[in-house]
């Protein structure tokens, strides 16, 4: 090994030794350091809900109540919406049920009667009263 010690070598010379560059303040950190680049700002979102937009937070409370009242009375309305709905298909539910009732019961009662008047033939024809 060489005697030199480390603090005397350096792969660069005094003359050629670049100063690195100082941060700007309030860059935290954001500068490139490249004399051609632009130097970079926050990014500023465009899309930002118009409530967070307005600076007063009076505004800022006010849009958000008149949101939270848009929201209930959508809220409400499609409940009402729901429960005329929920209404009309029980109605119609209820219909076809005292419908197949009605057609139950006509279908017994003419089995009843078949039945009935099947008895009544025998019991003529027991009698003798009429030839069958």
């Amino acid at each position: 090994m060489s005697g030199a010690s480390p603090s005397t070598r350096s792969t660069a010379t005094p003359s050629t030794a670049v100063e690195p560059r100082p941060l700007a303040k309030g860059t935290s950190g954001r500068v490139s350091g490249k004399w051609w680049k632009e130097e970079k700002k926050p990014v500023r979102r465009s899309r930002l809900p118009p409530v967070l937009k307005s600076k007063s937070w009076e505004k800022q409370k006010e849009a958000m109540n008149k949101e939270k009242a848009i929201r209930q009375l959508i809220k409400e309305q499609k409940e009402e919406r729901e429960q005329a709905d929920k209404a009309r298909k029980e109605a119609i539910v209820e219909r076809r049920k005292a419908k197949e009732e009605k057609e139950r019961l006509e279908r017994m009662r003419e089995k009843m009667s078949a039945k009935r008047l099947e008895r009544l033939k025998k019991r003529l024809g027991r009698t003798k009263k009429i030839n069958h």
